[in-house]
């Protein structure tokens, strides 16, 4: 054997064994998550007249989001301004679980993480306890107790 011969094989193999460390790594971190959460099959999608949705976001042939819920705003006996989230389908007008969007009134969307509050209570809508409107409070029939942060809405 020629030593060319020689240094290309060990070259290869160093290649080889660099390629399968790196797949193993990459491999290992998507069965364990890589410690943070990945993507839930849920997103958030605020439109143009500030109105925030969640839920199962298709793209095709329209943006169309099923399995809905909504950013509430409501304020409180201090008029102080809260947030909250309450399934679309519980409005009092009744509509369906389902909201085809205009793509020219989305501001912007993002996938929700599957760790998330948000992500869990879609996932299993009666853990999250519903509270009936009442007094000076300014809610829909079916608000939720799963609240964000009170302050000023994005815009």
């Amino acid at each position: 054997m020629s030593r060319k011969t020689i240094i290309t094989g060990v070259v290869l193999l160093v290649v080889a064994v660099v390629v399968l460390v790196a797949l193993g790594v990459w491999l290992g971190s998507v069965l364990r998550g890589g410690g943070t959460a990945g993507p839930s099959p849920y997103s958030a999608v605020l439109l143009s007249n500030g109105d925030m949705y969640f839920g199962k976001l298709s793209w095709f042939p329209a943006p169309r989001l099923t399995n809905v819920w909504v950013l509430q705003r409501t304020v409180d006996q201090n008029n102080q301004q809260q947030l909250g989230v309450g399934q679309f389908n519980k409005a009092f007008w009744g509509p369906m679980d389902e909201l085809n969007l205009n793509s020219k009134e989305i501001v912007w969307w993002s996938r929700i993480r599957s760790d998330s509050q948000l992500a869990k209570a879609i996932e299993n809508p009666s853990s999250v306890q519903q509270q009936p409107a009442t007094g000076n409070q300014q809610q829909q029939q079916a608000t939720s107790t799963f609240r964000g942060p009170s302050g000023q809405p994005p815009r």
